[in-house]
Parts: structure tokens; sequence; C-alpha cells
């Protein structure tokens, strides 16, 4: 069962909503009155505040019943909202009876919103930087624990990892990939030629067929090897970390994709995938034979 106060509430309710937002001698040339509305929103005026402002602009001083009537805000809300708006700095109440309020002018409403924000993000950042920067300095140097396996998804994410791994390298990065993978390294290029300049030795062992043959032209600040079978990437940097990546699809785009990767830190395990590789890698065949065979 609906109360008198419920049912009360509901008709001051509509009665607002069916209101127009501004009076008939309002004339806006370029904004319609909700882009005003939503303007003074913004500036952190309610709907109520925002509608009780508009009047007040274009009625002058008037009572908290006339601004009542006009707007469709319950009588016994309006003192609420006018208080609200001389608090935010939007009107000024007269000394007559009975009360009136008036407008201040939108510049000066404005500079007063421009203070209180100021005033508020000042305090915020106060509280941030007193107790969660310490926080962040704290734990920005956190070493994860040794001997943990993650799992990571999407082409992009797998992508930034390879990318510190390779800013960090220190002594060398072994990459297996299929032709495609080598088309998707072109996005690497620049973290792995860096790390090259830096004396990191990059061995790549790649599915080269005539689709990728420009591409190789690309790394020849890498030690590049042919390997017949490459149907899935390994990228492991100085017998530490690895990641090994199904890409889903093996396609050729450097950013798009399903990838599942696992980033391996547990040494031993990175370090025996490194021996398969050093093994496969001295057994594959030349980048020049390779050339050489595609060409005849």
């Amino acid at each position: 069962m609906v109360s008198p106060y419920q049912e009360a509430e509901k008709r001051h309710k509509s009665n607002f909503e069916n209101k127009p937002i501004y009076r008939q001698n309002m004339n806006f040339t370029k904004y319609s009155p909700k882009d005003i509305e939503n303007a003074l929103s913004e500036l952190g005026l309610n709907k109520y505040e925002a509608r009780a402002y508009l009047a007040l602009i274009t009625e002058g001083a008037s009572t908290a019943k006339n601004v009542s009537d006009i707007t469709g805000i319950p009588y016994g809300k309006v003192y609420e909202v006018i208080d609200s708006l001389v608090m935010k700095g939007f009107v000024m109440t007269l000394p007559t009876k009975p009360m009136k309020c008036k407008a201040l002018s939108p510049a000066d409403a404005i500079n007063s919103a421009k203070k209180n924000l100021h005033k508020r993000l000042k305090t915020v950042e106060n509280v941030i930087l007193t107790e969660i920067e310490p926080l962040f300095a704290q734990n920005k140097n956190f070493t994860e624990p040794r001997g943990i396996f993650w799992i990571l998804t999407g082409r992009a994410a797998i992508n930034k990892k390879m990318e510190e791994l390779g800013t960090a390298a220190k002594h060398h990065i072994n990459i297996f990939t299929s032709g495609n993978g080598i088309k998707r390294m072109e996005s690497l290029k620049p973290i792995l030629k860096a790390a090259s300049k830096r004396g990191v030795k990059i061995y790549l062992s790649g599915a080269i067929s005539k689709e990728c043959l420009e591409d190789i032209k690309n790394f020849d600040f890498c030690e590049l090897k042919h390997t017949d079978m490459a149907h899935s990437q390994l990228f492991s940097v100085d017998g530490k970390e690895a990641m090994l990546i199904e890409p889903i699809p093996d396609d050729s785009s450097p950013y798009y994709g399903r990838d599942l990767g696992v980033w391996m830190l547990n040494e031993k395990f990175v370090k025996c995938l490194e021996q398969l590789f050093t093994s496969h890698f001295n057994n594959s065949k030349n980048i020049n034979e390779r050339v050489e065979e595609l060409s005849k």
C-alpha cells in the first residue's frame, strides 16, 4: 500500500520532470537547454540545483516559492537546494521578508566552482601522496619470487612482456619462431636492435620461406638460422626468463591475436629450454644456404 507521503513524492517528481528546463524568455543561441543543464552538472550541480539556477538567471531575485513554482522542485526541498547553491557560489540570499535569492553571474559561479574543485583535488592529492605514494615507493622494486609460471593471454600482453624481457637482456636472447612469427617480430625490432647495440647476442631460428625473405633483411643484427619445424614460439633471455607461446592464429599480425603464453621464471626450466634451443640451433641450416635454396 502506498502511503500519502509516497504519493506526494511521486506527484512532485512528476511535476519536476514535466516542467520545461528553461523559461520562454531564455533564448540560447548555440546550445540546447539540455546541453546547458549538462554543463552545469559538470560544475557540480544536481538537476534540482541546475534548474533553480537557470530559473534565477531569468527571473532575477525570487522567493523560494516562486523558484518551486517555476521549476517543479518540491517546496519542502527548495530551501535545501538554494542553501546548496549558496554554498557552491552560484546564488546569494537577500535580507528580505520573505527571503529572496538571486543568481550570481555565470563567470563568478565558474570561478567559485574552480576554487572548490581545486580545493577538493588538493585534499585528494594530500591523502594519496601521504598514504599511497610511500606504499608505491616501498614496493616498486618488489621482485617476484622465483620458480613461478605465469599464464598470459592475448598477443598485445605477450608482446609487452617480450619487450620488457628484451629491454632487460644483458647477455643473450634466443628466439624460435615460425615464418609468420618472423613477420610479427617486426614490432619487437627496435627493442632487439637496441639490445644488440648493448652487446647482447641475439640468436633467431625461424621457418624461413620465400614469403619472409624480405623480412629477414631487417634482422641482419641477429644470427639467423632456418628451421623446418616451428609450430610454437620461444623467447628466452640470459638463461633466467623465457616465454613459450602458442600463436592463435599463426598469422602475420603483430598486435591482434588470442595467443597463449607461459612466462617462466624458474631458471632450471629456462636453462633446460635454452640447452634444447642451442642444440637445435647449432644443427640448423645457415641462412645463406636457405636463401640459396629458395632462389632456385
